[in-house]
């Protein structure tokens, strides 16, 4: 298992002015957002991004976490969120979702992967968690996102700026880790002696892994499917059992 700790001792000193200029701009972010808001939370998933914020936030605020359990997480990530509340003294709010019963009705037929509620995850995520958010009057939640993930969030940011209403979500919305690489994410949780999630130790390349479903029913990818059976052999007998994994 490869020494992280070192890796990352050694990024920050390298790129010690980015990175710390990258700090200071997530802090600056969160400090305009507070001003904005009366009852925060974190978007908690127990990947790097979000873990790193989390260390980010907690120097400014209390914030609840929303932690979504889609059904599909992979089993060491709860433990992440656990460890994170109970460092910061900080209240769970879990948005429970459906994968397992969507994997089921993909498996059944009687649900296409290609659904748009599949793509979208609807029911998995967007529904559970905008519940969550109205029924615990979050009226600001802190999101890991990164805009070097996507085109589509660096046009989004370019639009609206790292703070801004979110239709999707129905509130206001804060990117403080907008800026940030994935190594920096790694080396801030290093840094601060923060819980990393297991699979980053595994991954040939942790700044590029991505902790998320242990299965997406969106996609058909044998090399993940085969991660999950090797590891997480209670998941892939439900996936079996869906008809999702042969």
């Amino acid at each position: 298992m490869r020494n992280l700790e070192l890796e990352m001792e050694a990024y920050r000193k390298a790129n010690s002015y980015l990175y710390s200029k990258h700090i200071r701009n997530a802090e600056e972010i969160i400090r305009v957002a507070l001003l904005q808001c009366k009852n925060p939370a974190i978007a908690l998933s127990g990947g790097k991004d979000s873990v790193a914020m989390a260390g980010l936030v907690c120097k400014f605020c209390s914030p609840k976490i929303i932690w979504n359990d889609s059904g599909l997480e992979l089993p060491e990530s709860k433990s992440i969120i656990y460890e994170i509340a109970d460092r910061f003294g900080l209240e769970i709010i879990v948005a429970k979702g459906c994968a397992i019963e969507e994997a089921e009705a993909i498996g059944r037929g009687e649900l296409s992967r290609y659904d748009k509620k599949v793509i979208n995850s609807i029911d998995t995520i967007i529904n559970p968690v905008r519940k969550a958010l109205i029924e615990h009057g979050i009226d600001l939640e802190f999101v890991g996102l990164r805009k070097k993930e996507s085109i589509k969030r660096r046009m989004l940011l370019s639009q609206y700026g790292p703070i801004h209403y979110s239709k999707k979500w129905g509130i206001k919305i804060a990117w403080p880790m907008m800026n940030w690489d994935g190594r920096d994410c790694l080396a801030y949780i290093c840094e601060n002696n923060l819980p990393i999630h297991p699979a980053y130790l595994m991954a040939s390349d942790p700044a590029m892994a991505r902790v998320s479903w242990a299965f997406d029913t969106a996609r058909e990818a044998p090399a993940e499917t085969e991660v999950v059976r090797r590891n997480y052999p209670e998941i892939y007998r439900k996936l079996r059992e869906a008809g999702l994994c042969q």
